[in-house]
């Protein structure tokens, strides 16, 4: 492990795309936030330069913009400078602050004012701030203004501006960005900000601009992203626990890597101290700290659900003789979809396979009516999920149901869950299950988890019904799959 007592002058991002450029507002911009006691770190100063860009018709260069680094490092500020560039410098008309929570956005309010208000070079512009919740927004006699809004879940039809300040955006949604672009496009100059610590699971919107930012393949993406190189620990397959030798969460360099501000005290008092985040790494769970520290993005699938490598370790063959003793139905979605699986143990072991998976309903009940004559066990379905709707024409047909009510959902996740953790499940990698796993969201229930049918990516019946079958064939062995991993027995 190495520890560096101070950061370079720039710390270089990980990742860094976009337009060429001869011409850019960024060290004029800077000089007004100097100048108004807000001065730019250096990342800042780059981040400024790719935003005040311009192409050869005196345009913003970029129209998307997009920052990724660690909390509490320069995303907001830099905003905030952005934002008085374009009031002061390009005299911009319209200017929307958006946040996820609008907690944040009034917070952003607050900071701009004082800014302004505290300085007299552009107080002098100043018309009017308002504060209530009806219409939050800065004003000028110019008749520029800045309104702060928090998203809604119905879309971003409100966002509309000249300039678009989309920060928290790990929480935006493909409703706020259908509803939000489309309306930009008659405007003269527009242009988007997002910024964000590394996403969550869900966060898809935020991955796809990554996917785009990376490598640079959007030509009017400008992208910025600090980060550590995911990876490094001495041994494979660290789980990342304290005290663990060679742990990359332990590497101050990775700190460094994903924080800018990481050893600095800027002239205001703020800082990012070692000793701080020394403190944050024993506090906070392991894949807390690598997403918010290093820069680790958590991806959808399996690895949020069970742990990184424990659905790939759970590949395997299924020994002759083992016999079913539970069947499951799921449907997905949108209803286009349909799976049968089943389940059964040995030796303290569960396996678990589809059995068919097709399009649409209408071959349920019939299927399951064969399997249910030739097996003689229980189906078991989601009685609040998509699959309600066959409960009735499966009784009708003769089949013999076990419903699942929510709490007996959560538990057959939770209960998957511990027994692919502990490598106690065998799945034998079949295409529509391994594409399920591969997608599959988890999504809070109160305290505890389910499957995310909404929130993945495409169809994951499969899963939802392995997943059920097998909750139900391990209700022999449940005690001992847990104690043996030193799991929580439900």
């Amino acid at each position: 492990m190495s520890v560096s007592c101070a950061p370079p002058r720039l710390v270089e991002p990980a990742y860094r795309s976009g337009p060429v450029f001869s011409e850019t507002l960024g060290p004029e911009v800077a000089d007004l936030c100097e100048m108004a006691g807000f001065a730019p770190d250096e990342e800042q100063r780059l981040a400024l330069d790719l935003i005040f860009a311009l192409d050869g018709a005196g345009k913003s260069a970029a129209f998307e913009f997009a920052v990724i680094a660690s909390r509490q490092n320069m995303k907001t500020g830099l905003f905030k400078q952005a934002v008085l560039g374009w009031l002061f410098v390009a005299e911009e008309q319209l200017i929307v602050w958006s946040a996820h929570e609008f907690s944040t956005a009034k917070e952003a309010l607050r900071d701009l004012s004082a800014l302004i208000e505290g300085n007299p070079h552009l107080s002098r512009r100043l018309k009017s701030i308002r504060y209530a919740n009806d219409d939050p927004s800065i004003e000028l006699k110019s008749g520029q203004r800045v309104k702060f809004k928090a998203r809604t879940l119905t879309g971003g039809r409100g966002l509309t501006g000249d300039k678009v300040v989309l920060d928290e955006a790990f929480a935006l949604t493909a409703d706020h960005m259908g509803a939000l672009l489309p309306t930009l496009s008659v405007r003269p100059d527009p242009q988007v900000l997002y910024g964000s610590s590394a996403g969550l699971a869900r966060s898809e919107v935020l991955r796809q601009l990554r996917d785009r930012g990376r490598p640079g393949l959007s030509p009017r993406l400008a992208y910025l992203e600090w980060c550590a190189e995911r990876g490094g620990c001495a041994e494979d397959g660290c789980e990342h626990v304290l005290g663990t030798a060679g742990c990359a969460l332990d590497d101050e360099d990775n700190w460094q890597a994903a924080n800018p501000l990481l050893g600095r005290t800027r002239p205001n008092g703020t800082g990012l101290t070692y000793e701080f985040v020394r403190a944050e790494r024993q506090a906070l769970p392991p894949a807390e700290f690598a997403r918010e520290r290093l820069g680790w993005w958590d991806e959808s699938g399996v690895d949020e659900a069970f742990g990184t490598g424990n659905w790939e370790a759970c590949a395997g063959v299924q020994p002759a003789g083992v016999e079913v003793a539970s069947l499951a139905v799921a449907v997905s979605y949108d209803l286009e979809w349909s799976s049968v699986a089943a389940a059964g143990s040995a030796d303290g072991m569960l396996f678990g396979r589809p059995l068919q998976h097709g399009p649409g309903t209408g071959w349920v009940v019939e299927r399951c009516r064969e399997l249910q004559s030739e097996l003689g066990v229980e189906v078991v379905i989601d009685g609040r999920g998509p699959a309600a709707d066959l409960i009735e024409p499966l009784k009708d047909a003769g089949v013999r149901l076990r419903v699942a009510d929510t709490p007996m959902v959560l538990d057959a996740y939770s209960h998957m869950q511990k027994a692919v953790r502990s490598r106690r499940f065998v799945h034998e990698q079949y295409p529509e299950l391994d594409a399920a796993a591969a997608v599959a969201v988890p999504r809070p229930v109160g305290d505890r988890h389910a499957w995310g049918r909404k929130q993945s990516d495409s169809d994951i019946s499969p899963l939802e019904a392995v997943t059920l079958a097998v909750w139900v064939a391990g209700r022999g062995i449940r005690r001992s799959v847990y104690e043996d991993a030193g799991l929580t027995t439900v």
